[in-house]
């Protein structure tokens, strides 16, 4: 069994992606990210294991945000063979009977939470996956929290 860690401290912004770093590698899978946005980040994520042949996935995540996370809407695009194959957005936290614990999280303080993600309910084709992960602390693309690129390679 893999483990995926990650830790990541920017103490400087950047403008643009800063390369891609293999965040872990099996037999059946291999991982890297960059970010891609200009703003510092306190990151951590543990994905155990690091594998796609595994139906469940223990996630670990600690983050400072930059911003209060009163309403958090993610953006997800997933690219395969030069093309789009998901458009996905979602409103996280609404500021009302929300369901996640981290939901009403203040800037600057620590977001520290533990979950099971289930597997995927299909077998991905071999090849390359992007994964463009945007975050948004309001209903406005305006208020970019974060901007991950996840490359996906499926062996």
């Amino acid at each position: 069994m893999f483990q995926l860690v990650f830790f990541i401290l920017f103490t400087s912004g950047f403008t643009e992606s800063q390369g891609k770093k293999v965040l872990c590698s099996s037999s059946d899978v291999e991982i890297s990210y960059s970010f891609c946005d200009s703003m510092d980040h306190v990151f951590f994520l543990s994905i155990v294991p690091c594998s796609f042949r595994e139906g469940r996935w223990k996630v670990t995540l600690l983050w400072i945000p930059r911003s209060d996370i009163i309403f958090l809407e993610s953006s997800i695009n997933v690219w395969y063979d030069a093309g789009n194959v998901l458009e996905w957005k979602e409103v996280i936290c609404s500021g009302f009977d929300d369901d996640y614990s981290f939901c009403g999280t203040l800037k600057g303080e620590t977001i520290n939470t533990t979950f099971e993600f289930s597997g995927l309910k299909m077998k991905l084709l071999k090849g390359i996956y992007t994964i463009f992960l945007r975050l948004f602390s309001g209903p406005s693309e305006k208020n970019l929290l974060l901007c991950t690129n996840v490359t996906l390679l499926i062996k």
